[in-house]
């Protein structure tokens, strides 16, 4: 019977500990990357299309930020650039600004997304993430991906994969018409 209850006793025992380095854990360990809600962390990448100038979030103030995120190999990323094209010239004027962030890191050959541009060419900017610098602060779940940025630097909502036209009507133009009321 001694025996029953000692066991009893460090079964109970071990559970509680392996709780507690669970808890601690996660209580301890900030969110990997970031997440809606939160402040969206400055950067600062050299623009592709156009030669020896380098563009910021911060630069962006006060705008809505329409962030993308692409690889000249992902055919969902192609689909959508044109879309995000149209939105980022309908809108400029708005205070609505997208910007197609490269994973530079992620292409087969660097050159490939400049030939991709050349090929299609859009209106909103194109930033280069080089170094993986960018990809570090913002970790890519999959491809595409979309941050949507409010005006006070906030993340209001994230999209992850391709963007139709269906869903910039459901889950950014409230953004927008907001904006330009």
């Amino acid at each position: 019977m001694k025996i029953r209850k000692w066991l009893t006793v460090a079964a109970v025992a071990i559970a509680a500990v392996v709780s507690l380095s669970i808890i601690y854990e996660n209580v301890s360990s900030p969110p990997v990357g970031v997440n809606q809600g939160m402040q969206a962390p400055d950067f600062t990448l050299e623009r592709g299309d156009v030669e020896g100038e380098k563009m910021s979030l911060k630069d962006q103030e006060g705008q809505f930020v329409i962030l993308n995120l692409w690889a000249s190999w992902c055919e969902p990323c192609i689909e959508e650039l044109p879309l995000l094209s149209d939105m980022h010239t309908s809108y400029k004027d708005d205070g609505v600004v997208v910007l197609a962030v490269n994973m530079t890191t992620y292409e087969r050959q660097i050159d490939n997304a400049f030939e991709f541009l050349d090929e299609h060419p859009v209106e909103m900017p194109i930033l280069m993430d080089y170094d993986g610098e960018f990809l570090a602060t913002y970790p890519l779940q999959a491809l595409p991906t979309t941050y949507l940025i409010n005006e006070d630097g906030v993340i209001v909502d994230i999209i992850v994969g391709e963007l139709t036209d269906e869903m910039v009507e459901r889950r950014i133009t409230p953004f927008i018409d907001q904006r330009t009321a």
